[in-house]
């Protein structure tokens, strides 16, 4: 057996079999299939035969033409759970056998290896990457709504030649992958909704956005996936205050001296971690206005660069004190539809209205010393350990 290096590529047969054998404790609950990835395969989808609960095994590749990657995924993924849990894993083709390195972040669909020609050659390279958020994030991130994906969303253990029970089209987000006016199905208790950021503002005590927790039915909050609980919900200011007891260290809130226009400021959070990684993201800007859309003094402009799954994350001045809550960007579709150009043109909500939803829920957040530190280092180390990521389940 050799150790598999990410990247690694090797020479293999035109016909080469592929066996795959999970050694981990949840190793039942992972599928295997083979999904072209050129234009001439994309979305066509070919499912490993199991042999049984971990074991995998395709005899032959020369059925799969052009490229295409080899993926394991959580089946049930409405339950939650990682393939990390199912390694380690061994990796044999034409003979040879690989042990593939557990990722290092928790994924939900890990690429093994992605196999391609070239020079006449048929080539695979191995792989280590995944999504956080599973078989759907894969397929998204490929632009491949509709496809069928075999074994999704169903913990039995199919025999080989039996239907793919839970398989069924993947929808993309906005709904497209329906027949028109089929409309999108309810979601399933336990689905994944989305996903949003957070803060740390005290002990147990996370700030959120409201729409970030819209119709969810269960929090998890950041890797360890502890469950927080709303326990205020302002919809006039897009606010929700959630307790949770999870790791990390609160931010103190900036809410005695005022923002200035120009001011320096920087945006954390957790935005589209399905397709950019479940680590956080920090990005910089400044304060571009003192109020929102229509003048709304609650909130204020910023253009540091934010995305789907930012809101409700962190925009802190130069010395990491909080001075506001990611809430949205403006739409710029809409702008451009006038005739107009808007980028990075986002909006935050005033630390004030933060302690105020705290106030008003009887929560009392610590007497936090304001920081005087700017080192970045030391910022974006602090920020780190009090901006989560929130998955909303239905």
């Amino acid at each position: 057996m050799q150790p598999a290096q990410p990247g690694q590529r090797v020479k293999i047969s035109p016909k080469a079999d592929c066996r795959i054998l999970m050694r981990g404790q949840e190793a039942a609950r992972i599928a295997v299939a083979a999904i072209g990835r050129d234009e001439s395969q994309r979305g066509r989808v070919l499912a490993f035969d199991r042999v049984d609960p971990a074991q995998w095994f395709m005899q032959g590749m020369a059925e799969l033409q052009g490229d295409f990657e080899i993926v394991a995924y959580v089946m049930d993924d409405r339950h939650g759970g990682f393939t990390n849990h199912a390694y380690p894993v061994e990796f044999e083709v034409d003979g040879t056998t690989y042990q593939m390195p557990q990722p290092t972040e928790q994924l939900a669909a890990v690429i093994l290896a992605e196999v391609y020609t070239k020079n006449g050659e048929r080539r695979m390279k191995l792989s280590n990457e995944g999504f956080t958020f599973g078989i759907d994030a894969y397929v998204r991130a490929r632009n491949m709504a509709g496809v069928e994906v075999p074994y999704r969303n169903s913990p039995g253990v199919p025999l080989p030649g039996t239907p793919y029970p839970g398989s069924g089209p993947i929808p993309h987000p906005d709904g497209r992958g329906f027949s028109e006016g089929q409309g999108r199905p309810k979601p399933m208790p336990g689905q994944m909704l989305g996903s949003g950021s957070g803060v740390l503002i005290a002990r147990d005590l996370i700030i959120t956005n409201a729409h970030v927790v819209e119709d969810g039915q269960k929090l998890e909050v950041g890797p360890a996936r502890d469950i927080a609980v709303p326990l205020a919900i302002d919809l006039v200011h897009d606010l929700a205050l959630l307790r949770c007891t999870t790791a990390g260290e609160p931010l103190p809130l900036r809410i005695g001296s005022p923002l200035f226009l120009g001011e320096d400021i920087m945006a954390a959070g957790f935005p589209l971690i399905d397709v950019l990684g479940a680590d956080l993201k920090v990005t910089t800007g400044n304060v571009s206005g003192l109020t929102g859309s229509g003048g709304d003094v609650a909130r204020f402009q910023f253009s540091a660069p934010i995305g789907s799954g930012s809101s409700g994350g962190a925009i802190i001045d130069e010395f990491g004190n909080l001075v506001g809550v990611t809430s949205a960007s403006l739409a710029h579709d809409n702008m451009r539809e006038r005739g107009s150009i808007s980028e990075n043109v986002n909006f935050g909500i005033r630390a004030s209205l933060v302690a105020e939803i705290a106030a008003a829920a009887g929560a009392d957040l610590p007497s936090l010393a304001i920081s005087t530190d700017n080192l970045r280092r030391n910022v974006v180390a602090r920020t780190r350990s009090a901006v989560v990521s929130i998955l909303v389940h239905a």
